[in-house]
């Protein structure tokens, strides 16, 4: 399951998230809980692509 989990991750980029992976899997007729796909994503170390900017709130005046 882990091989074809990582498979299924490079193979979109490596920008799927769990929802997205899950989804996938289940095209493909793997079943499979979204707690396990978040489980093995942590497991693997795998993480989706992030959108937008870090909000940045105060910015320090060093003076």
């Amino acid at each position: 399951m882990k091989t074809k989990f990582s498979h299924v991750h490079t193979d979109n980029f490596s920008v799927y998230g769990v929802r997205k992976i899950w989804r996938r899997l289940h095209r493909e007729g793997i079943p499979a809980a979204h707690y396990t796909a978040a489980r093995l994503m942590r497991d693997l170390d795998l993480q989706g692509a992030r959108r937008g900017k870090k909000i940045r709130t105060t910015i320090r005046d060093d003076g």
